[in-house]
């Protein structure tokens, strides 16, 4: 699940990024009738031809544009006699004609007119239409770091917008940065990001920039930052006041921390402070307080964080910690823990009950990360709570309280405490939802043992008739490993097969039907050879039966059938007769 969030993180990124570039565009084509025009008529467009018609047109007019009448083009490439209007509108459309998929190979000369100027607006466009047009491996890249530096490491005032704030540059070159891949950009600009990111002078919004860039760059290369020597600076962020330099810093930190947990080990104590702040105290600024609940993305990063390190209970490295003075922070952690399982209910809010939930269900997979290393209190509490929760109308809720119970009860101890609960999850495989359904069958599995394995096993075969064919292979599956795992006498499991393929004979496959003919010949002793050759021989009785049935009686009164050519109705001559009479509608198998 890490792994799979780690993957959509970059795309969510670009994506905030590409809904601001469009704010831009909108704003823009309020000022510049040009481009709300050109933005209309391929709207308006009455298909895919008559749109590339028209963006043809529109590049062929703004290439001309682009050559001065002369022909002479100033030093750097780009055409002295434009206006400042003008260039940011025609840079506009390259960038709106670029998201639509068309390719935009001209115009990076303009662009770069636009990242070089100290007003605002035309810096504005200049980061976005890098960010876009340019990869970090073109050539003219080269010419665009010592501007980006500048912008990152000297905060100056924006100039042609009062309301620009000083720091406006230093977040455009933060997010163009981020947004660019390139290898050699990423080598070359990481140490200013990291500067930008610890320095004091540097203001919460671009502290916040700079630690998302920090960890784009870090995902892109891994080897751009060194734990044991950046993990003290991370240490003075966490200690920062304001919320969102802290989640911003948690991201990073976490991003960190998954690829290299022991370097950042150290940061414990630091994470469960925050979070102690935060649900102990409810220490949290207005503006991060979502319906009454105090920050709770930061709340799930650090129990997100602590998951990494399923050792932080250790008494022994407590003890050593408390002879050296310290070590408070984990009796306050299982204190956090503990109120967040006591405190947390469904509420009436949808809103409010998602985020309670959120962090809930992160602070019960911390318990479970904790295994038998962690207080017995917390599991109970968190199973008596999960037991709640798979019982409840929400879908969302019941699909994650069965996930959660099925993790919880691989660990040490609970099979007990989750039987009680086995009525529920078996009502639950009958759910509308199919995902609530896998669940059931996923914690059902877990749950299963030899005390109550014959009451989960049939009530499986019974449901599986009305089945959806979509869980109907797993679910035969998990029933025959059950059957075999969980046996008592193997009559039953041999029974148990048999009704499997009665039912679901398609999702049967050759390992589980070889696997009964190993056991059966496996156990010469008692009359289990002389059953299972009486069984599938009046299963493959009817005309119409299925084919796996017919493979498994064919091998079976092949080896066994003369221990029952004694009995009435099961002489030589008639078990030949009732395998040859499937011999017509037989594959070559």
């Amino acid at each position: 699940q890490s792994a799979a969030k780690a993957e959509r993180a970059p795309i969510q990124a670009r994506a905030v990024f590409v809904a601001q570039l469009l704010l831009n565009l909108t704003t823009m084509s309020t000022q510049a009738r040009g481009l709300q025009n050109f933005i209309s008529d391929l709207r308006n467009a009455k298909g895919k031809e008559d749109e590339k018609k028209r963006v043809d047109k529109e590049l062929a007019n703004i290439r001309k544009n682009f050559t001065p009448k002369g022909g002479k083009l100033a030093e750097d490439g780009s055409n002295p006699n434009l206006t400042s209007y003008s260039r940011k509108k025609y840079v506009w459309k390259l960038v709106y004609i670029h998201i639509l998929g068309y390719d935009v190979d001209f115009g990076h000369a303009e662009v770069m007119v636009l990242l070089r100027s100290s007003n605002y607006s035309e810096k504005n466009v200049g980061y976005t239409a890098l960010s876009l047009l340019m990869k970090g491996d073109d050539p003219v890249m080269s010419s665009v770091r010592s501007t980006m530096v500048k912008d990152l490491t000297v905060p100056t005032p924006a100039g042609g917008k009062k309301s620009a704030p000083t720091d406006a540059a230093q977040c455009l070159a933060l997010c163009a940065t981020a947004n660019i891949s390139g290898l050699e950009l990423i080598q070359s600009l990481h140490t200013e990001v990291l500067q930008t990111l610890v320095a004091k002078s540097s203001s919460a919004h671009v502290k916040k920039k700079a630690a998302l860039c920090l960890l784009r760059l870090v995902r892109t290369s891994a080897k751009v930052i060194s734990g044991r020597e950046f993990a003290p600076q991370v240490a003075q962020l966490l200690q920062d006041r304001h919320l969102g330099v802290l989640t911003s810093s948690m991201s990073l930190l976490y991003g960190l921390a998954s690829q290299a947990p022991n370097e950042y080990e150290s940061l414990i104590p630091y994470a469960v402070h925050i979070l102690g702040m935060l649900v102990l105290k409810k220490a949290c600024a207005r503006e991060y307080l979502y319906y009454r609940t105090p920050s709770p993305w930061l709340q799930i990063k650090l129990l997100k964080f602590l998951q990494l390190y399923p050792h932080a209970l250790n008494t022994d490295k407590e003890e050593k910690k408390d002879a050296n003075g310290g070590g408070t922070h984990v009796s306050q952690l299982t204190s956090i823990i503990s109120k967040i399982l006591t405190e947390t209910d469904v509420s009436d809010s949808i809103n409010k009950s998602n985020a309670d939930h959120a962090i809930l269900f992160e602070a019960v997979n911390l318990i479970v990360c904790w295994g038998s290393s962690g207080p017995a209190q917390l599991r109970d509490g968190a199973m008596k709570l999960l037991g709640k929760f798979i019982s409840v109308r929400e879908p969302n809720i019941r699909y994650l309280g069965l996930l959660t119970m099925a993790q919880l009860a691989q660990l040490e101890g609970s099979a007990e405490s989750i039987k009680k609960h086995q009525a529920t999850v078996l009502v639950s495989l009958k759910d509308a939802d199919i995902s609530v359904r896998r669940r059931a069958l996923d914690l059902l599995f877990v749950m299963c043992d030899t005390d109550n394995a014959e009451r989960i096993v049939d009530e499986l075969v019974a449901h599986l008739a009305l089945a959806d064919a979509a869980i109907r292979e797993e679910m035969v599956l998990k029933i025959a490993i059950l059957a075999e795992k969980y046996a008592t006498d193997l009559r039953w499991y041999v029974d148990t097969i048999l009704k499997l393929i009665s039912i679901s004979g398609d999702h049967v496959s050759d390992a589980i039907w070889h696997r009964v003919v190993q056991i059966v010949t496996n156990h010469p002793q008692g009359d289990l050879q002389a059953y299972t050759a009486a069984t599938l021989l009046v299963a493959a009785s009817p005309r119409r039966c299925h084919e796996t049935a017919v493979r498994v009686a064919s091998y079976i009164l092949g080896e066994f059938g003369f221990l029952i050519a004694e009995r009435p109705g099961m002489s030589g001559e008639e078990q030949f007769r009732i395998l040859h009479q499937h011999w017509p509608t037989s594959d070559n198998q």
